[in-house]
C-alpha cells in the first residue's frame, strides 16, 4: 500500500513539472539551442563552417589575455589545442601565433586529410 501510494505520489510530481515546463523545453539542451522555433534550420555547409570559426575565434580571443591578438606559448596554455599543436602553427617561429596562422594551420592540416 505504501509503495502504491509513494508511486502515484512521484507520478503526480513528475506530470506537474511537466506541465510546467514550456512546449520544447530540452534540459539537456544548452541555453542557446532551447526553444528554438519549429521553423528553424540547423546550420549546414558554409554556414557552419562561418559558425565554427567565429566560435573558434571567440576561444582564440578569449585565450589572448594581453590583447595582442596572437597567442604567447604561455597564454596558448588557456586553449589546448593551440598549445599541443604550437610548434607546427608557429610556421614563422616567432614563438606567438595568430587567428590567420591557426586557421592556415587548420586549413591545411585538412587538406592533407583528404
Amino acid at each position: 500500500m505504501k509503495i502504491m501510494v509513494l508511486f502515484f505520489l512521484l507520478l503526480g510530481t513528475a506530470g506537474a513539472a511537466a506541465a510546467q515546463a514550456p512546449i520544447g523545453a530540452d534540459a539537456q539542451l544548452p541555453p542557446a539551442l532551447r526553444n528554438r522555433p519549429d521553423n528553424a534550420q540547423p546550420a549546414a555547409g558554409a554556414a557552419l563552417h562561418a559558425q565554427a570559426l567565429a566560435k573558434l575565434e571567440a576561444q582564440f580571443r578569449a585565450a589572448d589575455l594581453d590583447g595582442d591578438r596572437t597567442l604567447s606559448r604561455e597564454e596558448a596554455k588557456g586553449f589546448g589545442f593551440v598549445s599541443r599543436h604550437f610548434d607546427a602553427i608557429d610556421t614563422r617561429r616567432r614563438g606567438a601565433v595568430s587567428f590567420d596562422e591557426l586557421r592556415a594551420y587548420l586549413e591545411n592540416a585538412k587538406a592533407e586529410r583528404r
